[in-house]
């Protein structure tokens, strides 16, 4: 008997722990990979990538202009993708839309061998994704 109710609770607590997972997080840089895995692929695997689209990147807000790897990254793999890979949705755990990308193919390919990736177009929802937007540099007066 007593079996029987340790092992119900260890259950409901499993359950309730899958339901709170970072993948469901309404705060999308937290469904993404860690900063020390930012700052590999700005290092080691961005040739050709702006280094203003990778200092964005790296402080884990994405911008137009940024490959599905590197939102894929921060953000992890969208909730709804549609139009064969052409627009993401990014949605809260009860179904509402946070972000909605569109991605586009680029005038110019970055390096062979990505003549398939697509660059983002158009952000629409929350672009900072449930993070807090940039602060501002203080500029000083002296």
């Amino acid at each position: 008997m007593k079996l029987n109710r340790v092992l119900a609770i260890g259950l409901a607590i499993l359950a309730l722990s899958a339901c709170n997972s970072r993948y469901s997080s309404s705060v999308l840089v937290e469904r993404g990979v860690e900063q020390y895995e930012r700052e590999y692929f700005a290092t080691k695997e961005s040739m050709g990538i702006d280094k203003r689209l990778k200092d964005i990147f790296l402080q884990g807000y994405i911008e137009e202009g940024m490959t599905q790897e590197m939102v894929n990254l921060l953000w992890g793999p969208p909730d709804r993708e549609m139009q064969d890979g052409h627009i993401w949705e990014y949605l809260t755990r009860d179904g509402q839309l946070i972000t909605r990308l569109k991605w586009k193919t680029p005038e110019a390919v970055r390096m062979k061998g990505y003549e398939n990736e697509l660059i983002l177009e158009k952000i629409e929802g929350d672009r900072y994704g449930g993070s807090e937007p940039p602060k501002k540099s203080q500029e000083y007066t002296y």
